[in-house]
């Protein structure tokens, strides 16, 4: 009876480890400008900005669904600039609003870094791999 209990908190000690690795593995995803363009909530594409070099997605937003927001600001763009100087801060708060939205990659700038970022991400998914058949085996 009381080797239920130590497996299921093992279970849930292993799925929480999980589940904060999942929570930071958008920082794997790296998008350049260009590409954050293919992200304007057009031809069933999701609705991504970026703010602050964190690209976010907004398409859950009654806000976005247009793919433009107060048909002032266009999806598939860096909105740093306009979040600090246009926007209302009452209502953005700063642009804490954001933090409500999934993070989904971070937005990068030149060349070298993207290189190294993409080599990062393959290396990133290969230990994901690792460690998921090193669960595998032991479970």
């Amino acid at each position: 009876m009381a080797i239920i209990p130590l497996f299921l908190s093992l279970a849930l000690f292993a799925e929480n480890k999980t589940e904060n690795k999942k929570d930071e593995s958008w920082k794997n995803k790296k998008f350049t400008a260009e590409e954050l363009k293919k992200y304007d909530g057009k031809n069933g594409n999701p609705v991504y900005v970026a703010v602050d070099g964190i690209v976010y997605d907004v398409s859950k937003s009654k806000y976005w669904k247009t793919g433009s927001h107060m048909k002032m600001h266009q999806a598939g763009n860096d909105l740093t600039k306009d979040i600090k100087e246009k926007a209302p801060q009452g209502i953005h708060k700063g642009g804490k609003i954001l933090e409500k939205m999934p993070k989904v990659g971070v937005l990068v700038t030149d060349n070298s870094t993207i290189k190294e970022s993409k080599q990062e991400e393959k290396n990133s998914k290969k230990e994901i791999v690792n460690q998921n058949k090193k669960e595998k085996t032991n479970k």
